[in-house]
C-alpha cells in the first residue's frame, strides 16, 4: 500500500491494515462457540482462544492509552490491563475490537512518524525507547495476524472452518498472488 507520491505507508494505510485484521477476527468472534471460546488446548490445559483475543486487546489498548492520554505516559506493552472479562466472552471481546477500529481511526491524521516514546524493560532495566506511531502500528498488525494464526489453528482443532486469509500477513497473501501470476504466464 505505498503513497504514491513517496514511496511510504501512510498513517491512514496503516489503520486500514490494523482494522482489516481486527474486522476478520470480530467476524470470527461472533461465529465462534462461546464454549469454544475458553476451552484450553495443548498437553498443559495453557492454549484458549480467549486468551489469545485477550492479549492482542490489551496491545491496542496499550497504544490507545499512550496516544490518547499523554498524560498517562509513555507506552508500555507490559502495563497491560489483562481484563478476565474478554478472555471469558467472545461477545464483549468483539465489542472491544470494534471499538478500538474507530478509535484507531482518530490516527488517520496523524503525521506521518509522529514521535513516541516506549518503556522497555531489559535485563531489569527500565529504558525509555524512541518509537513513532507508525511504527507501533506495524508491529500491531503483525503482532495481531501472528496470534490469529494461532486462533485459527485451535479454532480448527474446535472443528470451525476458518476463511482463507484469516491470519496470513499481507505481505505473504501479496506473495502468494505473485507466485499465482507467475505460474499463470508459465502456464
Amino acid at each position: 500500500m505505498p503513497n504514491s507520491s513517496s514511496g511510504s505507508v501512510s498513517c491512514e494505510e496503516l489503520v486500514a491494515e490494523n482494522a482489516h485484521a481486527i474486522n476478520q477476527l470480530a467476524e470470527l468472534l461472533v461465529e465462534l462457540p462461546g464454549k469454544l471460546y475458553r476451552q484450553t488446548f495443548g498437553a498443559k490445559k495453557q492454549h484458549v482462544i480467549g486468551k489469545h483475543v485477550r492479549h492482542i486487546i490489551d496491545h491496542y489498548m496499550a497504544l490507545l492509552k499512550a496516544v490518547n492520554g499523554r498524560s498517562a505516559g509513555p507506552l508500555d506493552y507490559e502495563k497491560r490491563e489483562r481484563e478476565e472479562r474478554l478472555e471469558l466472552d467472545n461477545y464483549a471481546a468483539c465489542n472491544r475490537l470494534l471499538a478500538i477500529i474507530n478509535l484507531l481511526g482518530r490516527f488517520a491524521d496523524v503525521p506521518q512518524n509522529a514521535p513516541l516514546e516506549m518503556e522497555h524493560l531489559s535485563d531489569n532495566q527500565r529504558r525509555t525507547v524512541a518509537t513513532s506511531i507508525d511504527r507501533e502500528l506495524v508491529f500491531l498488525a503483525s503482532h495481531t495476524i501472528h496470534h490469529m494464526a494461532i486462533i485459527a489453528m485451535l479454532a480448527e482443532q474446535g472443528g470451525v472452518e476458518i476463511r482463507d486469509g484469516f491470519g496470513v500477513h499481507p505481505s505473504t497473501l501479496r506473495h502468494q498472488k505473485q507466485l499465482k501470476a507467475q505460474m499463470a504466464k508459465i502456464a
